[in-house]
């Protein structure tokens, strides 16, 4: 990556260190560099040592920002026509494991699925009797404006995309359906080794709030009502068993806006149904605004124009560390609240055994009912920590 580049078709050179790109008269311009959306030849942006060294063999270049820091990369054009030459093996074998585990659920399957109109390539698709999913293996960094983009040229389509991932910090994690697996080596891919879906699936589960819950009632926010309340909790399906499942409809997406969050995972059709239940309905993607947010410039210092070509050296820029997007913590559904005993009404009942005798004094007492403590069956008048221990 370099920070100096030339555009040979304004005549520009480029210091991308600079917030106005060292131009100062051209407002706006790195925004009307970076909508330029043409194929990378075509948008004229070259390096400059190579320019000066090979003026007939231009080396053409694209810009990005990242975390606030602008550069340019190298393209290199043989990339274009052959997209498969430049899959990493992890990626290759990923592909390869979702497709076999598609064909052998018995559905219709597609790798490197092109539409007519040229804007979607699926590197596998699968045609199920519940769905048909797109999925798409994004191992390498990818911004969530994009991926957005791309799913919704898929769901255009009438494709539902399922994002593969293997990084908890992916910036597009929650903002499309996604799953996030363990990541392995190739030849474990291949091989068949069991591979946990570690995120993006989760399952409606039911917990009592009671002492036993170190959280606070999520309704009262203080103490503890005694009711049962909804939770989305972590499921870990194998990624087998996801992708058979999301394509006969076992697994479906659901959106569920919290605040100003926007959560995106995969769950039974039930779970999504008695959740909707009770919110009273759920928005789909189109009824969705993303806001989006202006990126800052980042703390780079402006340095000098920089004419010698770096490309494959250690720029020495390092981001600050990335956030943790799918932390696996539980999700509130209290929305779902399913009436309980009160404290007054609890009884012995849960641990009570009516056909043993309390066992305390010399005696025994002999009382009923009792229930086991560490020191043996007791009746409510011998428990432990009673101040008036009755004597038999």
């Amino acid at each position: 990556m370099t920070f100096s580049i030339y555009h040979a078709g304004m005549g520009l050179t480029l210091n991308l260190t600079e917030p106005d790109l060292g131009h100062p008269s051209m407002p706006g311009l790195w925004a009307t560099l970076r909508s330029d959306k043409r194929p990378v030849p075509e948008r004229q942006l070259q390096c400059m040592e190579c320019m000066q060294a090979r003026p007939n063999c231009p080396e053409w270049m694209f810009l990005t920002e990242r975390h606030g820091v602008r550069f340019a990369s190298h393209f290199n054009q043989n990339i274009k026509n052959h997209t498969s030459e430049n899959e990493s093996d992890q990626h290759k074998a990923f592909k390869e494991r979702i497709a076999t585990a598609a064909e052998l659920g018995g559905h219709v399957v597609e790798t490197e699925d092109r539409a007519v109109h040229g804007k979607r390539r699926t590197d596998v698709l699968v045609r199920g009797a519940g769905l048909t999913v797109g999925w798409e293996i994004q191992l390498s960094y990818a911004t969530a404006e994009s991926v957005r983009k791309r799913s919704k040229i898929a769901r255009d389509d009438g494709i539902t995309p399922l994002w593969a991932i293997t990084d908890p910090t992916a910036p597009f994690i929650d903002h499309v359906p996604w799953a996030r697996t363990d990541d392995m080596p190739w030849q474990h891919i291949s091989n068949g080794r069991e591979l946990f879906v570690r995120g993006g699936v989760r399952a409606l589960k039911m917990e009592r709030c009671d002492e036993r819950n170190p959280r606070p009632c999520p309704t009262q926010r203080v103490g503890r009502c005694y009711q049962w309340h909804g939770k989305w909790d972590l499921d870990h399906p194998f990624l087998d068993d996801l992708v058979r499942g999301s394509a006969a409809g076992k697994f479906v997406p659901i959106l569920i806006p919290q605040g100003r969050s926007v959560y995106r995972w995969w769950t039974s059709p039930a779970d999504r149904d008695r959740y909707a239940d009770s919110v009273g309905g759920l928005p789909s993607e189109d009824d969705i605004k993303t806001r989006k947010q202006p990126t800052p410039v980042g703390e780079v210092a402006p340095r000098p124009l920089d004419t010698e070509c770096r490309y494959g050296q250690d720029s020495g820029y390092r981001a600050a560390p990335a956030i943790v997007r799918d932390s696996g913590d539980v999700v509130d559904a209290s929305a779902i609240t399913m009436p309980g005993p009160s404290p007054s009404s609890r009884t012995w009942s849960v641990r009570s055994r009516t056909s043993g005798v309390c066992g305390a004094g010399a005696g025994p007492c002999g009382a009923t009912p009792v229930r086991f403590y560490a020191c043996g069956w007791r009746c409510e008048d011998h428990a432990p920590g009673r101040v008036n221990e009755r004597q038999p």
